[in-house]
């Protein structure tokens, strides 16, 4: 599994012009070395920058006063459906490393009654991810939602390009993160639980890094198609 994982939203950038990469926080609890979080590491893709110019451009050739159901672009479509995808996951990200902070402090904690109050507060982040995802974007929801479904970009003729759905919900069938149900009374579930958040920050960053290539080669298209239009 990958533990040390970039963050795709809002990727950085260091003076030399390098993506600086996002560390997991459970990194330290799973006591990886830094050569081996390295290693792991997913390749830093700064993609959300190339889909807003992508789209820009796109709006920028394709809006007129009045847009009917001709004016669409299938792939400007796919674009911002990725676009508001990935802005989704990251919301999401973010919840995660919150209950992985919670639960990793949970350990170092003796009282029962401490460790209840925690299991309550990461048992609340866990169901604010569905909450979340009720609220995104439709055009997200089609891809991450848990109504989501293929979407199929047709380029031209026969050619047709498929983007991949990815559940980001709680239930077994997204990130599969079940209830505290001992309320953190023992290491056991604790550690339970940081397995199931480190499998639903993998499966997270995995889903934003084929969305990130999927917008890749959808940008490349548009811009192929815009430059064989002038």
């Amino acid at each position: 599994m990958a533990f040390a994982i970039t963050k795709i939203q809002g990727v950085r950038h260091v003076a030399s012009g390098a993506a600086e990469k996002k560390r997991s926080p459970l990194g330290g609890w799973l006591g990886k070395k830094t050569a081996e979080n390295a290693k792991d590491a997913l390749p830093a893709l700064d993609v959300a920058g190339g889909v807003d110019r992508a789209l820009r451009g796109a709006r920028r050739r394709h809006e007129r006063p009045a847009l009917s159901a001709n004016d669409e672009n299938p792939v400007r479509d796919a674009l911002t459906a990725i676009e508001a995808a990935l802005y989704a996951i990251d919301r999401v990200r973010d919840i995660l490393e919150q209950a992985c902070e919670i639960a990793i402090s949970a350990k170092e904690v003796e009282d029962a009654g401490g460790r209840s109050l925690l299991a309550e507060s990461y048992d609340e982040l866990r169901l604010s991810i569905n909450e979340a995802l009720e609220k995104i974007d439709p055009r997200a929801a089609q891809l991450i939602g848990k109504n989501h479904r293929h979407i199929d970009v047709m380029l031209g003729g026969r050619a047709r390009y498929s983007i991949s759905p990815a559940r980001m919900d709680i239930s077994e069938d997204g990130l599969d993160l079940p209830p505290p149900a001992e309320a953190f009374v023992d290491e056991t579930e604790i550690d339970m639980v940081l397995t199931k958040l480190d499998s639903a920050l993998s499966r997270a960053d995995r889903a934003a890094a084929n969305y990130c290539r999927d917008a890749q080669y959808l940008i490349a298209r548009m811009k192929a198609e815009a430059a064989a239009n002038l």
